[in-house]
């Protein structure tokens, strides 16, 4: 993981601020946005009250899936995994996310950055029209695919704050 800002993120005021102007903005493809739309957002996919209990958000501050390397994956799958806050299977997901593999399965360069949100869309469009086809294996595939954008999409939200979770009355209830 990086130290300090990252991306497009300054801090004023002690708030980050997204900057507007002066960066590559990234753009991604009609149909990765349309598998993104369709997949949606999972909020409790991470339990952030317990990231904030293990104190992890410097681990995952500044943490940006448009821009990661499959290394940087790996290695926060694996701390998540031991955490006890992705399942094994998720993290495996996860790790073994990149596009550039040599003929045996190995990596050629765990260091390239890629988009990870990018990555895990298009992956799952392949699997769904490959479960269309009736490819069982695929089927099965599905809901892990989804649950590692889930997770992306909750530690990019989760970096992005500032490390603690506000309480929430959900869950309670009480009779007056």
């Amino acid at each position: 993981m990086t130290i300090g800002n990252t991306g497009g993120w300054t801090a004023k005021a002690g708030l980050l601020v997204q900057n507007t102007g002066g960066g590559k903005p990234v753009t991604h493809s009609a149909r990765v946005k349309q598998m993104l739309a369709l997949v949606g957002t999972n909020p409790n996919a991470l339990n952030a009250a317990r990231m904030d209990e293990q104190k992890i958000f410097r681990n995952v501050k500044g943490f940006d899936p448009e821009n990661v390397s499959s290394k940087q994956l790996g290695n926060l799958s694996a701390f998540l995994r031991g955490r006890g806050l992705i399942s094994d299977i998720t993290s495996m997901t996860l790790m073994n996310a990149g596009d550039k593999f040599d003929r045996f399965g190995v990596q050629n360069d765990p260091d390239a950055k890629f988009n990870a949100l990018e990555y895990f869309a298009t992956q799952l469009d392949t699997i769904q029209n490959n479960s269309i086809k009736g490819d069982k294996y695929a089927v099965g595939l599905i809901p892990e695919y989804k649950t590692a954008i889930y997770v992306l999409q909750n530690l990019a939200t989760y970096g992005k704050g500032n490390g603690t979770t506000a309480p929430t009355d959900k869950g309670v209830s009480s009779k007056a």
